[in-house]
Parts: structure tokens; C-alpha cells; sequence
């Protein structure tokens, strides 16, 4: 009876200790994903707020080059009709790609309808799109930073 009294102890204190080491470990992964989620909402705070700036930045532009184009004598001159044609389709393609993400087909728009394009719209578009352009790769360098900080993360 002693002796199994014994046994059973011994198994008992093993078994304890094994869950003890488990509950460690799981702690440890628990922390370390908190971590990491904190982290990656900081980092997505950050480019998030980043592109709201650049926005800010991009209508204070265009407030400035339209009171610049007020003067403009040329303002109105379209651009050659081919090439609006063609900044009108791509500026439909983008936008059908985008909008909707079940769309399988995303490089058909359908009918494209000509449309005139002055050389001070353009000037204007022009900021719009190298804002966009500011905020995706912003968009990027975080994703960037949240894989840098992930991969270095798993190997320790």
C-alpha cells in the first residue's frame, strides 16, 4: 500500500509540473501575440493617420493651383482628345478593379464615354494622384514593418 501510495505521489508531482510548464508556455505565446496585436494597430494607427495628412496636404494643393489656374489664360485648352479618351478608361478600369472585390471580371468597364479633359484639370489631377500614390506606399511600408517585426519576432 506504501508503495503505491508513493507511486502515485511521484506520478502526481510529475503530471503537476508538465501542466506548470504548459501554463508557462502558453503565457509566454498569450504575451507575445498581445504584443504583437498591439503593435501591429499601432503601426496601422501610424499610416493610417500619415495618410489622413497627406490628404490634408493634397486640398491645400489643389486650393493653391486652382487659385494659380484662375489666371491662366490657356486653362481651358483641352488635352488632345486620344489621350483623355485613354485617362478617362484607365481611370474606369481603376475604379471598376476596386470597387468591387467579387468583381471577376475587372478589366471590362463596359461602354466608355468620351469625355473633355483641360490642361488645368489635369494639373489638378495630378496632386490627387501623387497623394494617392503617398498614401499607398505609406500603406506599404507599415505592412513592410509589421513583417519585418513579425519574422524577427518568430525566430527568438
Amino acid at each position: 500500500m506504501l508503495v503505491i501510495a508513493g507511486w502515485w505521489a511521484v506520478t502526481e508531482h510529475e503530471s503537476n509540473s508538465l501542466l506548470k510548464a504548459d501554463n508557462i508556455n502558453k503565457s509566454k505565446v498569450i504575451a507575445s501575440q498581445s504584443f504583437q496585436f498591439n503593435r501591429f494597430n499601432q503601426i496601422a494607427t501610424d499610416a493610417y493617420r500619415r495618410g489622413i495628412q497627406v490628404e490634408a496636404k493634397s486640398q491645400e494643393k489643389v486650393i493653391e493651383y486652382r487659385e494659380i489656374l484662375k489666371k491662366e489664360l490657356t486653362c481651358d485648352l483641352p488635352v488632345p482628345q486620344p489621350i483623355a479618351d485613354g485617362l478617362l478608361k484607365y481611370t474606369h478600369e481603376l475604379r471598376a478593379m476596386y470597387a468591387d472585390p467579387q468583381n471577376t471580371n475587372r478589366a471590362s468597364v463596359g461602354t466608355i464615354t468620351t469625355g473633355t479633359l483641360t490642361y488645368c484639370q489635369a494639373v489638378l489631377w495630378i496632386g490627387s494622384l501623387l497623394s494617392a500614390l503617398d498614401k499607398a506606399n505609406g500603406q506599404i511600408e507599415a505592412i513592410r514593418e509589421i513583417e519585418y517585426e513579425r519574422n524577427n519576432t518568430t525566430k527568438k
